[in-house]
């Protein structure tokens, strides 16, 4: 019998130091969740609620500091940033550049003074510090690997898309989508709005699909229903990471690019929080978080490397400011809608 009391005496042990290691920690959960929090920030942002309930999560357990997020759609930011200035609430807002661009005219941002916003590059922030880019979404050529593997490597430009040939092109309907719309918007101040619409009419042979969601020219690509799907770089790249039979063309004359950044509203009783927060979103850490959790964009952060598409290329960006109003997107949207989308052919 004594042969057994070594082995008894070192389980016991064992079990004893797992059971405390198991109390220890639901102890220490359980205290985390009772502490107050430090402070609560109201963030406006038309943001997929998927990616800003993590984000919210994740500053609260790294923080302590509670995010309440107040979704809208685009439109609706739109409209929140045109009201007068004394009917804001809230601490932050996090949009399009053109929604950043807008409240800044209409005074309801403050400067955001943090190192982490001074080395953002010009191209990516207001030059007066109002608001800041956080990560930016170009638009890119995803091609299935049997295209690519013959024909698909070689359109690798606009220019080429558009030229005659028997490939296909499932593009999103820009009528449906304003985050795809601002495809149109940026081209034609790139290259002009006749060279534009000659571009869209020229492509238009090609184009199977209009498609009503972002993510669909990209979905039909990998699933090998079309041949090229132009769509963002994060849901490409989200195909790619799960090992679908997918390329990534990065145009080499350049394209288009939907910027999201981040403003402290003027009117913010916590200033400070809310310049912590944005410094957070520009940390590399939180931009490797946010990759991990399956949010591929290319971010603003100059520690993060820039994005390579499937030829080892690195992006080019259209020379862009960005910033269009309602009425100018509804002009362009009506010419692509009148002399494209629904041109009838002579």
């Amino acid at each position: 019998m004594n042969r057994w009391k070594a082995p008894f005496a070192l389980f016991f042990f064992i079990l004893g130091m797992l059971t405390f290691g198991f109390w220890y920690s639901w102890k220490e959960k359980q205290e985390q969740a009772q502490a107050p929090v430090k402070a609560e920030l109201v963030v406006y942002t038309d943001l997929p609620n998927a990616l800003t309930t993590i984000l919210a999560d994740q500053y609260k357990e790294e923080k302590n500091i509670k995010i309440t997020v107040m979704p809208l759609t685009e439109e609706q930011m739109t409209t929140v940033l045109s009201r007068p200035w004394g009917e804001q609430n809230g601490d932050i807002v996090i949009t399009s550049q053109d929604n950043l661009v807008l409240g800044t005219s209409k005074n309801q941002f403050r400067p955001i003074v943090t190192e982490s916003a001074d080395t953002v590059a010009e191209r990516f922030k207001n030059t007066d510090g109002y608001w800041v880019g956080t990560w930016y979404d170009p638009v890119v050529f995803t091609q299935n690997d049997t295209f690519y593997n013959t024909l698909g490597r070689y359109i690798t430009t606009w220019d080429t898309l558009a030229k005659p040939g028997n490939w296909r092109v499932v593009v999103t309907d820009f009528v449906a989508s304003q985050n795809a719309a601002n495809l149109l918007y940026n081209m034609v101040e790139a290259k002009g709005e006749t060279s534009t619409i000659q571009f869209f009419n020229g492509l238009k042979p090609h184009v199977i699909q209009h498609a009503k969601f972002l993510s669909t020219p990209v979905r039909l690509a990998a699933l090998g229903e079309t041949d090229i799907g132009i769509g963002n770089y994060s849901d490409a790249a989200q195909y790619m990471s799960h090992s679908y039979p997918v390329k990534v063309i990065f145009p080499a004359d350049g394209t288009s690019f939907y910027l999201t950044g981040a403003a402290v509203l003027d009117g913010t009783r916590n200033t400070i929080e809310s310049t912590e927060f944005i410094k957070w979103l520009l940390a590399k850490e939180t931009a490797q978080f946010m990759i991990r959790h399956n949010f591929h964009f290319a971010f603003t952060n100059p520690e993060m490397s820039d994005p390579k598409d499937s030829l080892g290329r690195r992006l080019v960006l259209w020379d862009v400011q960005g910033g269009y109003t309602v009425e100018g997107k509804k002009v362009l949207l009506n010419q692509w809608v009148s002399q494209v989308r629904f041109r009838k052919e002579p």
